[in-house]
């Protein structure tokens, strides 16, 4: 919207068109890109390193979760890269070059609200895909959107009904 307050900061994925058309249209806000999408492609690059209870897995998420300063995370990358033999590790390496876009120590000075991806439309978008296959056409899109719907609802009135205390009767013995 032409005169609109730009916001501070935007969360985006690794679309370059994207980062190029905002840093065209806003150029006094700050974006960075969405962890959740760092880390997506960091399970699909990674694969077996990032297996369940791996060393790798618990020091790749302790530098990504954990490390809050920019000499911390550098050094904790490049001990770990050494430790585990990576160095001619393609994702890695990109993941370094574009620290400056993901990583926490790099979003210390942009107001953020605690948020580090675009995680409520990121979960919807994962949802959706468990009902719509891609390609659908809109009829049976609706269809399953209301089937989703559908099967929330229930299951939320289920955990409800579940959880909802029940109020005992107590009688007073003087």
């Amino acid at each position: 919207m032409i005169g609109a307050p730009q916001p501070r900061t935007i969360l985006i994925d690794q679309a370059r068109a994207m980062e190029v058309a905002i840093e065209d249209a806003m150029p006094h806000t700050t974006h960075r890109w969405c962890k959740w999408h760092v880390l997506k492609k960091a399970k699909e690059c990674l694969g077996p390193l990032l297996g369940k209870g791996s060393e790798f897995k618990q020091e790749f998420n302790k530098m990504v979760h954990h490390m809050v300063s920019e000499k911390e995370f550098e050094d904790g990358l490049a001990c770990m890269v050494q430790k585990h033999g990576l160095q001619n590790n393609v994702f890695l390496t990109q993941i370094y070059e574009t620290r400056m876009k993901w990583a926490k120590p790099y979003f210390m000075d942009v107001f953020c609200a605690k948020m580090t991806s675009t995680q409520r439309s990121e979960s919807a978008n994962h949802l959706l895909k468990g009902y719509v296959p891609p390609g659908s056409l809109m009829h049976l899109f609706v269809r399953q959107y209301e089937k989703m719907q559908f099967d929330r609802d229930s299951e939320e009135s289920y955990q409800e009904k579940r959880t909802k205390l029940v109020r005992l009767r107590t009688y007073c013995v003087l």
